[in-house]
């Protein structure tokens, strides 16, 4: 009877082990999937690490592990869309976000770590494991490409730990001769076939964005159309000059290089991008005949122009003959400190100070010097008259002063710079508004003029500094005030009661710049994004100069600004 009972309670313990067999992992998933997200995602993290430890690890258990992963991805997806979908969301939730999402992929990349190492499966199961080992290591490769491309959101540089995973992983997959073999990932939600190289490419390929010029939005776009394109991707063991761009050293703990010149390794791996470059350039045309990034594969997210403008940015940074060209003015180590200030309505102030302290300048200049010259002509001596114009003249100047010194600024430590502009490092405390695109007033002393820059490259150094890329847009703006000569409601009718408020239009702010594009002089603006229409007629007044303009083509566009070209219609005084 003893014995009977405990063969009989340990059928019972089997049957309710979810890690004991398929069948019933799907039936404790079912169970799992009434709880809360985080409730979901906790639970399954604390049943697969007990993989680790467990006593005998069967290909049942593998097998098992493929049941939850299946079945935990809706829910995983769920906290991933909802950190993508909110890009500006607070310190804490982000963080909260950042960690459920690498935290999971850690876990479940360590469920399938006992099965990569296990060198002699049981005779009866060695087929079976290596039947699995395909999906078992695009899995795990998976799971290690989510924790890459949430590194790079944070503009930080994965860890070695992950480079030495992916290229053992692959490793691992050439030696089982399964690299290649093609099937979906999770067969219940994927639509598209992948394999271990497919999920290694697309990490790869990610790797070479990692430039700090890219966001969020951009880096999730490239991954998922990366899951399109990889298949026009061939790694290779041997060096084909004017074929291959990158290589990848799979015995070290390093992510791609560019090849600079033919060169030879026994775990050296070579890919180019002609052919994806080719398939690139056919999305491309089709975008540009009108055809919708969704019915392209593209995603429902990517919408135009942003999705045509970053394929473009795509197509630069990826051809070899591009690339070549591009040419960069050289850098220079420095240390010195740059005041800076941020948001449009301060740069506007900040640029309008500065025109008038200009202007001010100017007629004390002209003005009172000319005063003084004719009164020691006539008189011999300077009149009360004339003093008073002088200090006057002072007083406004003073009062410029003043005024200037109110704006809200921060300053930077910059440690390098060029010609076009400079990298600074910065304390990530109080600096969550540095994104790419956020557009910047700038200047090295009180004394200077603002000049007008923008923020193009971000790259996280600890946990506590940050460095910026800024580029300098222009050193000359020019403030301006805009009144739309369209018909349009400036305020609402609440607003002002018994006040017919239709056609009045309130004035709006912006910058004119000069531009320099293709050897030919040009006029823009910049302006709020929410005032920006293509052919809009605005009478734009300049350093008391007013003009007529026609908003022309977008230059380029940030988060709540957007350059402009203008074309001149005519001077009004």
């Amino acid at each position: 009877m003893r014995r009977l009972f405990e063969s009989l309670s340990g059928m019972v313990k089997r049957e309710s082990d979810p890690l004991g067999d398929p069948r019933t992992a799907t039936n404790w998933m079912k169970d799992i999937r009434q709880q809360d997200i985080a409730g979901q995602l906790l639970a399954v993290r604390e049943m697969i690490g007990r993989i680790e430890g467990r006593e005998g690890i069967s290909l049942h258990t593998l097998q098992s592990l493929f049941v939850i992963d299946e079945k935990i991805q809706p829910t995983f997806d769920q906290v991933k869309q909802q950190y993508i979908q909110n890009p500006r969301a607070g310190k804490a939730v982000e963080e909260k976000l950042w960690n459920e999402v690498v935290g999971f992929a850690r876990a479940m990349l360590a469920a399938y770590h006992p099965f990569v190492r296990l060198e002699e499966p049981s005779p009866e199961e060695e087929a079976g494991f290596l039947q699995a080992s395909g999906l078992m290591l695009a899995r795990a490769l998976h799971y290690v490409g989510i924790q890459v491309k949430w590194h790079y959101f944070r503009f930080q540089s994965p860890p070695a730990t992950l480079w030495a995973a992916a290229n053992q992983l692959y490793r691992l997959a050439e030696l089982s001769g399964v690299d290649s073999h093609s099937f979906r990932l999770y067969s219940e939600q994927d639509s598209q076939t992948t394999s271990c190289t497919d999920e290694f490419i697309r990490i790869q390929m990610l790797a070479t964005l990692n430039n700090g010029n890219f966001n969020l939005r951009q880096y999730d776009w490239a991954d998922r159309w990366l899951m399109l394109w990889s298949r026009q991707v061939q790694v290779e063991r041997k060096y084909r000059e004017g074929v291959h761009q990158f290589c990848v050293n799979l015995g070290e703990p390093s992510g791609p290089a560019k090849i600079h010149e033919a060169i030879e390794g026994e775990m050296l791996r070579f890919w180019g991008v002609g052919e994806l470059l080719a398939e690139m350039a056919k999305v491309i045309s089709q975008l540009e005949a009108g055809d919708t990034p969704a019915r392209l594969g593209l995603g429902d997210d990517a919408r135009m122009p942003a999705c045509l403008d970053f394929l473009r940015q795509l197509e630069i940074l990826w051809s070899r003959e591009r690339n070549q060209q591009l040419g960069r003015s050289e850098r220079t180590k420095v240390s010195k400190l740059v005041q800076v200030t941020s948001g449009l309505s301060n740069i506007f102030t900040a640029i309008r100070f500065d025109d008038e302290r200009a202007m001010l300048r100017s007629s004390a200049r002209s003005a009172p010097d000319n005063d003084e010259v004719m009164d020691m002509k006539l008189y011999g001596y300077v009149t009360d008259r004339t003093k008073q114009k002088l200090a006057m003249a002072q007083a406004r100047n003073h009062a410029y002063v003043n005024k200037a010194k109110t704006i809200d600024h921060d300053e930077w430590i910059v440690e390098n710079q060029s010609a076009g502009g400079f990298g600074a490092v910065l304390p990530l405390e109080g600096h969550d508004w540095v994104r790419l695109g956020v557009l910047l007033a700038l200047r090295n002393h009180e004394q200077d003029s603002w000049m007008i820059a923008v923020i193009r490259r971000l790259n996280r150094i600890n946990g506590e500094q940050l460095y910026a890329g800024v580029q300098i847009l222009s050193s000359t703006p020019v403030a301006s005030s805009m009144k739309s000569l369209e018909p349009e409601r400036a305020v609402s009718m609440s607003a002002v009661e018994g006040i017919d408020t239709v056609g009045l239009t309130l004035p709006k702010s912006g910058l004119y710049i000069p531009y320099l594009g293709e050897g030919k002089r040009a006029n823009t603006l910049l302006i709020h994004s929410a005032d920006y229409a293509p052919g809009r007629l605005y009478q734009v007044t300049a350093r008391d100069k007013i003009f007529v303009v026609r908003i022309g083509e977008i230059l380029e566009k940030g988060p709540d600004w957007i350059w402009a070209m203008i074309e001149l219609m005519r001077r009004d005084a």
